[in-house]
């Protein structure tokens, strides 16, 4: 019989995550000994700010999946045809699907910055950005230990959008987790996540433990041909 594992969720406290200004940097376009003595203050601040109003919540299962090399059902819950997901995969029974997010605060003061100051908004829409990829970081440790309780590595994290994984999976996503009620995440007809600073992925229990240090590949992201970091030989870390 297939194992199921109940739904963890938690809300954590914004001390237990930092924002890393390197990485803000990094979206800004930034390399850290261009930046001037204003706009670090800008970020600074933002940082400080994002860390005030967020409510950062997260929910994932571990779930069953069956696969072939074109298609992998879940449970029986919903099915994704992919072959991206079916070669990251290979070694897994299991996946961790996962959906996260910092909350409708931070989506309604982007907004205000983007009326009353754009500077500031694109500063701290990067914080905010970096912000939720440190949470998703937070949840895959989390996902690693209850992996090594099953002599398992993990895979990287791969999210609707990447490769050939439809964004209109979102909403599958979201069913099986009952983010809605869970974690306030909901996703609008076009299959964007709101609040938009949130996140929906899948991470592999991998048996062969080979996978638990690889990145995810950049060649297979639809963002690939206008990336700038892809330009400049680097990748977004995701």
């Amino acid at each position: 019989m297939k194992t199921r594992y109940q739904l963890r969720t938690n809300q954590i406290k914004s001390n237990q995550i930092d924002v890393n200004i390197e990485e803000v940097l990094r979206y800004l376009q930034y390399k850290s000994n261009d930046i001037d003595e204003e706009t670090l203050r800008v970020l600074k601040e933002s940082i400080l700010e994002i860390k005030e109003i967020s409510e950062l919540r997260y929910v994932y299962r571990i779930i069953d999946i069956d696969k072939n090399d074109t298609s992998i059902s879940f449970n029986n819950e919903f099915s994704i045809n992919s072959k991206d997901l079916s070669k990251l995969f290979k070694a897994s029974d299991k996946v961790a699907v996962l959906a996260s997010t910092l909350g409708l605060a931070v989506e309604k003061r982007i907004r205000y910055y983007s009326i009353t100051n754009l500077s500031k908004a694109v500063i701290f829409d990067a914080c905010a950005t970096t912000y939720i990829e440190a949470l998703c970081d937070y949840i895959e440790e989390e996902i690693r230990e209850i992996a090594k309780e099953e002599n398992c590595g993990i895979t990287f994290r791969f999210s609707p959008g990447y490769g050939d994984v439809p964004i209109s999976h979102q909403g599958d996503i979201l069913r099986t987790l009952n983010a809605t009620k869970l974690i306030g995440l909901n996703a609008s007809e076009s299959s964007i996540l709101i609040p938009r600073k949130s996140v929906t992925a899948f991470i592999g229990l991998d048996k062969s433990n080979t996978t638990k240090s690889i990145a995810k590949s950049c060649k297979k992201c639809n963002l690939f041909k206008t990336c700038t970091y892809s330009k400049e030989g680097g990748n977004c870390g995701k």
